[in-house]
């Protein structure tokens, strides 16, 4: 007996059939296609002309960089989901540093019961500090998808 399959889930001997169908989806050029980048330890669901603001980068302004760590890629007609990550054969995902700057302007609060810190309110310390960190904005140029690979990933 067969294993019960989810809604959506294609048996194997479907998989061929699969393949062509996301093959000619795409070779069609789309406007509403996204996908989910790994930039400095945080993952964001971006298309083009997406700005993302993300850690410190040193790049200047106007500099074109590629983001190697896709993990999916998506459109109306089909997704491709890395295991981890797709490989950077397949999916090309082109972004341009548009600014550096510094991020929101945080206050950090700590309290204690120390008696060693700066000021006191009753028989706890509490201190104030101030906190802005370095950002890079990014502009996502392109998502390009080749279905080069597309055998090889349905393999593995």
């Amino acid at each position: 007996a067969e294993w019960p399959l989810r809604p959506g889930i294609a048996p194997l001997n479907e998989s061929d059939d699969i393949l062509e169908t996301v093959s000619t989806n795409i070779d069609q050029p789309d406007a509403d296609r996204f996908a989910v980048v790994h930039v400095k330890g945080v993952q964001f669901k971006v298309s083009v002309n997406d700005v993302i603001q993300v850690d410190t980068l040193d790049l200047e302004p106007g500099t074109k960089i590629t983001l190697d760590k896709v993990l999916l890629v998506g459109s109306l007609n089909y997704t491709l989901i890395g295991r981890p990550l797709l490989p950077v054969s397949t999916v090309t995902v082109t972004a341009m540093v548009i600014e550096r700057g510094r991020g929101p302007y945080l206050r950090v609060y700590n309290s204690g019961k120390h008696h060693t810190r700066q000021f006191f309110w009753g028989k706890t310390w509490h201190h104030m500090h101030f906190h802005e960190s370095e950002t890079t904005m990014l502009r996502i140029r392109s998502i390009e998808v080749s279905n080069c690979d597309l055998q090889d990933a349905g393999d593995s």
